[in-house]
């Protein structure tokens, strides 16, 4: 099937990614597209899979991710400008971000067997806890609820040319009463989950913070945490969260950052940190003491500058 060329006025560049309800396209606005205050030339459209366009639980879906997602304004998430239906399309207008996602600048890593560096690794995770700060600290609709990611993986990290380093797809958050899906429903990316996540219990702020702590150990440890021939020793692997020493996996690692991990990494989510503010501060601390910038510059060595 050939790809359209035009969608809802925009010049289609090529698509990026399809997933399993969405796919995703780099597009241009043509002049007489009217477009949203501040949104640019070039922009990413992502598409209502044209399968779900007649099921009401994925409009819905697809509607309220967009709806939460625009009010959304910080460095490092992905901004989404507005989402409009066009003839039987919907549509959802984001920010482009040219670059890599972290899942892939992993694999390469693990694949050459060179860790990343640690500065690097400190700064793409600071980074990210700003961007879980800022969620959980903001609040939707009349009764002010709290908004938990649910999906903080490295393929929803995005790291652009630039330095940028943006969180996106907020498809399984939890928004209770506006988003968030069957209770007790497993929704994420399995071996990012937290423990009460993947046991299908409430989840709340400290489960995506468990997340990024899986992405901090991952870096350090230049490997992925959860190995597993199949899907149920997976899931327990999740649920038991029986994580190695991080000084005992990579040995050269500094002491704080295994600290760091091992706190942030407790199947008991009252042990771990509280909250990202928290996480962020530990993370300060360790780029402190080893002098590391917590900075775009960090990641020089990673963008070939």
């Amino acid at each position: 099937m050939a790809q359209e060329s035009e969608l809802g006025g925009y010049q289609i560049v090529g698509r990026l990614a399809v997933g399993g309800m969405a796919e995703v396209y780099q597009a241009r606005a043509k002049a007489t597209t009217q477009r949203s205050p501040g949104e640019p030339d070039e922009v990413v459209l992502k598409r209502l899979l044209p399968t779900f366009r007649n099921d009401g639980a994925y409009v819905k879906h697809f509607v309220d991710e967009a709806k939460l997602t625009v009010r959304l304004r910080h460095p490092n998430i992905v901004r989404t400008f507005r989402c409009f239906k066009a003839g039987a399309d919907y549509l959802m207008v984001q920010e482009l971000v040219s670059g890599r996602t972290l899942g892939y600048m992993q694999d390469l890593l693990i694949k050459a067997g060179t860790p990343m560096p640690p500065a690097a690794a400190t700064y793409i995770v600071y980074c990210l806890l700003k961007a879980l700060d800022y969620i959980h600290r903001a609040r939707v609709g009349e009764g002010g609820t709290n908004i938990v990611h649910r999906d903080v993986n490295p393929a929803n990290l995005l790291l652009s040319v630039q330095g940028d380093v943006k969180l996106t797809d907020f498809g399984v958050a939890d928004v209770e009463g506006h988003m968030g899906g069957e209770a007790g429903a497993l929704r994420g990316t399995l071996p990012y989950m937290s423990p009460e996540q993947v046991l299908g219990q409430p989840v709340d702020q400290r489960s995506d913070l468990f997340s990024a702590a899986i992405i901090f150990w991952e870096l350090f440890a230049n490997r992925r945490l959860h190995d597993a021939d199949n899907e149920l020793d997976l899931m327990h692997q999740v649920r038991d969260a029986r994580i190695p020493l991080l000084h005992r996996v990579a040995p050269n690692v500094p002491e704080y950052a295994a600290q760091i991990a091992r706190k942030a990494l407790f199947a008991d989510k009252s042990l771990r940190f509280q909250s990202a503010s928290e996480m962020a501060r530990a993370l300060e601390l360790l780029a402190a003491r080893n002098g590391w910038p917590l900075t775009v510059e960090a990641l020089r060595p990673l963008l070939g500058g």
